[in-house]
């Protein structure tokens, strides 16, 4: 099920020759959207303690992770309803923890209005990865949900996670790892802080790729030219209980009923 990696480089991978990516995955989504968020407007932003959410006017609802350090920035500054979610999209990647989260929400509220991709499925990430016994799992991310299922395959497995966690290695540590697994579980969180590309170039010979969160863009063409094999995230069914939690500092843990969760393998 796995991609085969050389053919995916003989067949014009966006690796540049001095090494990391050409085209930020951050800018390829920009592009592939920004038709789309040009007609659409902002309707509301909620900046929560754990996430923030993004509705736009169709009533289509988005969500991404609030990093730590952007909590204490008390709200964007500015107002933001009635601007075109092309400006709030634009800052995806971008210095600002806080403009990136909001601009990822957005991403996933565009996506949320659309069509979903072919062969989505409702299911978990572990269900859409093809796992062996014995294989070196890398996780950029502490998913504790995933630890103890991950651990029953019999799976030799190392989290990474920027916030101490128990078990869990530092984060800087996962270059010495990550390209020595046969199996990567990323945090889509890796989108707002601008580090996906350099963990992309470090899982490049993984046999599997996933990209995990409710803040995933399920949008594969985006990942083209990438290692990715895997995106898991969510569609937000019900947006006015998800934004509700939000408000009130609450996690996923909480929102979950008010969503899908879905899957999509991106190697055919």
């Amino acid at each position: 099920m796995g991609k085969d990696k050389k053919s995916a480089a003989a067949g014009g991978s966006a690796v540049a020759a001095t090494g990391g990516y050409a085209v930020r995955v951050a800018d390829k989504i920009k592009a592939e959207l920004d038709a789309a968020a040009q007609k659409r407007l902002v309707q509301e932003v909620q900046v929560g303690l754990i996430y923030t959410a993004v509705q736009i006017d169709t009533g289509a609802l988005g969500v991404a992770y609030t990093f730590p350090e952007a909590r204490t920035c008390g709200g964007t500054g500015v107002p933001l309803k009635g601007r075109t979610v092309a400006e709030l999209v634009d800052r995806l990647g971008g210095k600002s923890l806080l403009a990136s989260a909001v601009a990822l929400a957005a991403v996933n509220a565009l996506l949320a209005d659309a069509p979903l991709p072919p062969d989505t499925c409702e299911a978990d990430v572990l269900d859409n990865l093809d796992l062996h016994r014995g294989d070196r799992v890398c996780m950029v991310g502490c998913f504790a949900p995933l630890l103890k299922p991950l651990k029953d395959l019999g799976v030799e497995l190392k989290t990474f996670d920027q916030v101490p966690k128990p078990g869990s290695r530092p984060a800087e540590e996962v270059k010495e790892h990550l390209p020595g697994s046969e199996v990567a579980i990323i945090t889509a969180t890796s989108l707002i802080n601008n580090t996906l590309d350099h963990l992309l170039e470090l899982a490049s010979p993984c046999r599997e790729v996933a990209l995990l969160g409710s803040s995933t863009p399920l949008l594969p063409r985006a990942f083209a030219g990438t290692p990715v094999t895997s995106l898991a995230g969510i569609r937000v069914e019900e947006p006015e209980g998800v934004l509700r939690c939000i408000a009130e500092g609450q996690g996923f843990c909480v929102f979950k009923r008010y969503v899908r969760k879905l899957s999509l393998r991106l190697d055919g």
